[in-house]
């Protein structure tokens, strides 16, 4: 259970450096995107399966792109350590 925990929290910390002028804000399921008075949707990302929610379409290109990166890299180390 920490280790999810762990996971959630770098995954929060990625969310914020890489979303900047966008609020992300943990939720039980994912993160809740905002981007000043405007609720942009939810983001939830799965090992697995990348990243999706309402959220992705609020983003520009550029930043799901660089999502789709975080999803690649995790992909490669995962496999590396198991």
């Amino acid at each position: 259970m920490k280790t999810q925990r762990k996971k959630g929290e770098q995954i929060t910390l990625y969310l914020t450096q890489v979303l900047t002028g966008y609020e992300v804000i943990p939720a039980n399921w994912g993160w809740h995107i905002h981007k000043a008075d405007e609720y942009c949707g939810h983001l939830e990302y799965q090992a697995k399966l990348g990243w999706d929610g309402s959220a992705l379409n609020c983003l520009p290109m550029e930043l799901r792109e660089k999502l789709k990166n975080f999803t690649q890299s995790t992909f490669s180390m995962s496999s590396a350590t198991t």
